[in-house]
C-alpha cells in the first residue's frame, strides 16, 4: 500500500481550491516558477470530479481509490522536489480526506461572485435544464456537457430546493453555485486545524501577498518582482466579450441578490447590484512574451543546481521536470 510512506508529505504537500474562475490557473502559473516547487493545475479531472460528485451527494463510495491516485502524484512531485502544490477547483469537497492522508495546506481563492457568475456565463454552465426525475437521488449524466468530468463536477442542489433551482435563470443557478461552493469549504476548514488553511481574494492579490502566501505553504519564494508582475498583466484563462451585470434583467438581478448574500456577507463583497461598478470588457489577451520561457529555463537551472547539491534537499531526485 502506498501510504507507508506518508510521513514524507508531512509540511510538503499544498492545494488550492475555490468556486473555479477565481484565479486558481493564476497562482498555479506563478508557483510554477518557483525552483523547488512542483506546480500543476487540474492535474486528473476525472478522479477529481468522481471523488467531488460522490461527496456532495453523499453517495457511500470508498475515497482510497482517490486518495491512493493522487498519492502516487505527489510521491512522483517529490522524486523532485521539496514541495507538491496543486491548484484545482475539484478538490473543494475532499479538504478532509487530502488533509488526513497528506496533512496538507489549503489555500481557498475567492472572487467577487458577479465576477464569477459572468465568467460561467461565457464558459457555458448550466447553459440547459438538467434531466432529473427523482431530484431526492444523485442526477444521472448530462449528455448536453462537453466532458463526463463537467458532468459530475456541475453540482446542483438537491429535493424541493432542486425544483425551483431548475427553474431559475443561468445567473440564479451560477450565483447557488458560488455561494453553496465557498459555504461547503468553510464548513471543512472547521474540521482541520487553522494552521492548515487560509483565504484569500483575488481582487487583493499582490507580489507581498504572494509572499505571505509562499510563507503559509513553507517556503520562501524565489520570484523576482517585475516575473510576478509580468505574469500577473497576463492571467491565465482570461476569456474575452465576458457578460457584465449591465446586461442582466430584473429576475437575474434579484435570484444573484439572494443567492449570494450569504457568503457575500461573510466575505465582505458587495453583492447589491445598483451598488456595483459596471466592469470593463475584457480584451482579447495578448500574444505571451518570452517571459515565461525564461521562468521555465530558471526553474530548470534552479533544480539541476538543487540537485547537484545533494539528497539531502531533495531526496530521490532523478529527472528534471518537464515542461
Amino acid at each position: 500500500m502506498i501510504s507507508s510512506q506518508s510521513s514524507n508529505f508531512k509540511g510538503r504537500v499544498v492545494f488550492a481550491i475555490g468556486t473555479g474562475r477565481c484565479g486558481t490557473e493564476f497562482i498555479s502559473r506563478v508557483i510554477n516558477l518557483e525552483p523547488i516547487v512542483s506546480s500543476v493545475h487540474e492535474r486528473n479531472p476525472l478522479n477529481e470530479t468522481f471523488h467531488r460528485y460522490c461527496k456532495w451527494y453523499g453517495l457511500p463510495v470508498d475515497s482510497e481509490g482517490f486518495l491512493q491516485t493522487k498519492e502516487y502524484e505527489i510521491q512522483q512531485d517529490l522524486e523532485n522536489y521539496l514541495f507538491s502544490f496543486e491548484a484545482s477547483a475539484h478538490l473543494s469537497l475532499s479538504i478532509q480526506e487530502l488533509y488526513d492522508r497528506f496533512k496538507s495546506k489549503f489555500l481557498l481563492l475567492i472572487r467577487s461572485p458577479e465576477r464569477v457568475v459572468n465568467s460561467y456565463l461565457k464558459k457555458g454552465w448550466y447553459n440547459k435544464p438538467v434531466i432529473r426525475a427523482n431530484p431526492n437521488l444523485a442526477p444521472g449524466y448530462q449528455d448536453y456537457c462537453a466532458s463526463f468530468h463537467h458532468s459530475l463536477g456541475r453540482i446542483m442542489p438537491s429535493g424541493e430546493k432542486f425544483l425551483h433551482w431548475n427553474q431559475m435563470s443561468r445567473i440564479g443557478k451560477i450565483a447557488w453555485y458560488w455561494n453553496a461552493l465557498n459555504a461547503k469549504v468553510l464548513e471543512q476548514f472547521e474540521r482541520i486545524p487553522e494552521t492548515h488553511w487560509r483565504i484569500e481574494k483575488l481582487e487583493d492579490f499582490s507580489y507581498s501577498r504572494y509572499l505571505e502566501i509562499a510563507k503559509f505553504f513553507g517556503f520562501q519564494s524565489a520570484i523576482a518582482p517585475e516575473i510576478y508582475e509580468q505574469l500577473s498583466l497576463r492571467r491565465p484563462n482570461a476569456k474575452s466579450h465576458v457578460p457584465t451585470i449591465a446586461t442582466w434583467n430584473s429576475t437575474e438581478i434579484s435570484e444573484f441578490e439572494a443567492e449570494v448574500e450569504p457568503m457575500a456577507k461573510r466575505f465582505g463583497y458587495e453583492y447589491k447590484v445598483n451598488h456595483l461598478p459596471i466592469p470593463q470588457p475584457q480584451q482579447d489577451s495578448t500574444e505571451q512574451t518570452p517571459l515565461s520561457q525564461l521562468g521555465h529555463r530558471t526553474k530548470k537551472l534552479a533544480v539541476s543546481t538543487l540537485k547537484s547539491i545533494g539528497h539531502t534537499l531533495m531526496p530521490n531526485a532523478r529527472q528534471e521536470k518537464k515542461d
